[in-house]
């Protein structure tokens, strides 16, 4: 079985730290759950979640955290984060429904009202074995049980469907742990591009599945960078993409 295990540093320590190096003044976060991830943010703060388990302090070291428990589709649907934060928001970490659909909206949403300059930032796309891309949430069926908890539906999806549909983005895979982070940059919130063919990537992506020698194959397409790298020499070019 191929197993891929990131060696960069824990997701949550990575986007506290590239928040802190782009002087975020504005942070949205889709898929809140305990809460680890939103405290170490260290500004004005949107989380959303339909069911919030907060277990960390996400007040700390902000003036202000909004808190809206929904889907995030009812949420862009209901509010607009520039409203609420009074400016785009810089940062934007996606980690909602591990199915490649609802990230795919996430997104969408997000770079609508995001600014050039922003850094949207998505979770679980670098999956370290093939089992885990399930659709379906199955722990019990897996061969690799160390890695059995672990689930991050086929959200890979989104690397080649933006790498197909939106070639002007600066697309960054880096190595954090467990499963990935996605840093996307040189944003276009004027670019309809996904949303007029949201249907049609549907179609052709839905039954796409992630076997073996698929997952061999993704990662022998798709350079991953270093993360303690890109947080040790962090600048504008590093999320350059090619």
């Amino acid at each position: 079985m191929f197993i891929r295990n990131h060696q960069g540093p824990q997701y949550r320590e990575f986007i506290a730290a590239i928040a802190r190096k782009k002087n975020a003044r504005g942070y949205l976060e889709v898929g809140v759950r305990d809460g680890g991830t939103l405290a170490g943010i260290g500004c004005e703060a949107i989380g959303v979640d339909p069911e919030f388990k907060i277990r960390y302090d996400i007040l700390a070291n902000k003036n202000a955290v909004h808190l809206y428990s929904k889907t995030s589709d009812e949420f862009f649907r209901d509010h607009d984060p520039r409203v609420i934060l009074g400016r785009s928001p810089d940062v934007i970490f996606l980690d909602g429904l591990h199915q490649f659909e609802y990230l795919l909206r996430d997104f969408i949403n997000s770079e609508r009202i995001a600014h050039r300059d922003s850094l949207i930032l998505l979770d679980d796309c670098l999956p370290i074995n093939a089992e885990m891309t399930e659709r379906v949430y199955n722990q019990a069926g897996r061969r690799d049980r160390e890695n059995a908890p672990s689930w991050t539906g086929d959200v890979w999806k989104m690397i080649p469907i933006l790498k197909t549909y939106r070639p002007d983005l600066h697309i960054t895979l880096v190595d954090t742990r467990p499963t990935g982070t996605v840093c996307l940059t040189n944003l276009d919130p004027s670019s309809t591009v996904l949303r007029d063919r949201y249907y049609q990537i549907l179609q052709d992506y839905i039954l796409e599945e992630m076997d073996e020698a698929g997952i061999e194959q993704f990662y022998a397409s798709n350079p991953v960078a270093s993360g303690d790298v890109i947080l040790h020499e962090f600048n504008a070019s590093l999320f350059v993409g090619p």
